[in-house]
């Protein structure tokens, strides 16, 4: 099969407790799963999502139609051999694994990297073009495109991504301290608007709503200084939030134009974390129990709510408010997260505001897994939930 084509796709919904329902949706394929955790898979009306899939033998991307039930193939990628070690250490042949995402603010494309190359195609027409090309001796991380259409994506020298295969992030760091470094575009003109050298691995690289500022963090340690923030104006980076106090935090994201929310532990205690990139101000509200698995987080646009595929259930998605002085987490449906895989079968949930003429609802995406009597199967769990809208 090649791109154009259509797959059929099955569709299990369930109902669970508080009016809560889950959608599953799988293809007929290995693995299949949604965009990396800081990129939304769905679409703002909730129609369709994005996807990578191994449904054809090698990765590619799809876009699923929920109401049809039908995922069409929009690349036909010839990369080969793509790994993100230490993430993905597994050589895998299409688009780079990991390294899709929505082309906004229109979402009418997608991003994805073939080899070396970034590219973009039409979700209806599927014609693509190439937005950049980076050299062979260097390598990216996951792409992200913001709302004002700023594409941002870290990269590092091959021969360090290529000992990764057995070393560890921290290992390597002392090989180098040059060569990395992260590429702002304008996905419209192709413009590349910065290319800052850094003296780390940066990933999470992403801008911000207005386009005025760059997210990223030094990949590695959790307890060295995590994050960063590049203003796009003055030229300048500093870290965000200071980690003098041994705070261990990371898995930053974007809320809005100008908070950043993030999760770890601080003074001995799981916390979730919320800072005005403006003015620094912070609020680092502690969780009723320690975490206890390791764990990606998500909020609402409002951040009045945040959810997590980890904290204090092994393989549940579980969300809470933030507004209390204590995260109370409550489960609501399983995940089957096999924790032995690779970065692919992370669930990496995402909040969504999805608006319709009929309103607003709040819906979070994640990569299911299943194990049934015909072996593993993955997919896209879409959960909606009985919460006021984030507005």
């Amino acid at each position: 099969m090649s791109k154009g084509d259509r797959h059929p796709v099955l569709h299990e919904p369930q109902a669970l407790n508080a009016g809560a329902t889950l959608d599953f949706y799988a293809l007929d394929a290995r693995l299949t799963y949604v965009p990396y955790f800081y990129n939304p898979s769905l679409t703002p009306d909730g129609r369709t999502f994005l996807v990578a899939s191994d449904a054809t033998g090698s990765e590619q991307a799809y876009a699923v139609d929920r109401e049809s039930r039908e995922a069409v193939q929009l690349t036909d990628a010839a990369g080969h051999g793509q790994d993100w070690a230490p993430y993905i250490r597994t050589p895998v042949d299409g688009v780079r694994p990991q390294f899709v995402c929505w082309s906004r603010p229109d979402w009418a494309s997608v991003l994805f990297w073939e080899g070396n190359e970034l590219r973009r195609v039409h979700i209806g027409t599927l014609a693509e073009e190439a937005l950049f090309s980076l050299p062979q001796d260097i390598v990216p991380s996951p792409p992200h495109c913001s709302e004002c259409g700023i594409a941002c994506f870290g990269y590092l020298p091959r021969k360090l991504q290529d000992t990764m295969l057995t070393r560890s992030v921290e290992e390597i760091e002392a090989d180098l301290e040059r060569g990395w470094g992260f590429i702002v575009l304008d996905a419209a003109s192709h413009e590349v608007i910065a290319n800052v050298a850094t003296p780390f691995w940066p990933n999470h690289v992403a801008a911000s709503r207005d386009g005025r500022r760059v997210l990223l963090c030094h990949e590695g340690s959790w307890r060295r200084q995590r994050m960063y923030i590049y203003d796009l104006l003055d030229g300048h980076i500093r870290p965000l939030r200071p980690q003098d106090d041994g705070a261990a935090i990371g898995h930053e994201f974007w809320i809005g134009a100008n908070r950043v929310g993030y999760h770890g532990h601080v003074e001995g205690r799981s916390v979730f974390g919320i800072v005005d990139v403006a003015t620094g101000d912070r609020r680092e509200t502690p969780a009723v129990h320690a975490e206890r698995h390791a764990a990606h987080y998500h909020a609402s646009p409002n951040a009045q709510w945040i959810v997590t595929d980890g904290e204090i259930t092994r393989d549940y998605i579980s969300v809470a408010r933030t507004g209390d002085a204590e995260i109370r987490f409550e489960p609501v449906c399983r995940h089957g997260w096999p924790r032995d895989l690779d970065q692919r079968y992370h669930p990496h949930p995402h909040w969504h505001r999805i608006v319709t003429p009929d309103g607003a609802s709040d819906v979070i995406t994640f990569t299911a897994t299943d194990v049934g009597d015909d072996g593993m199967r993955t997919g896209v769990g879409v959960l909606s939930l009985p919460v006021a809208a984030a507005t």
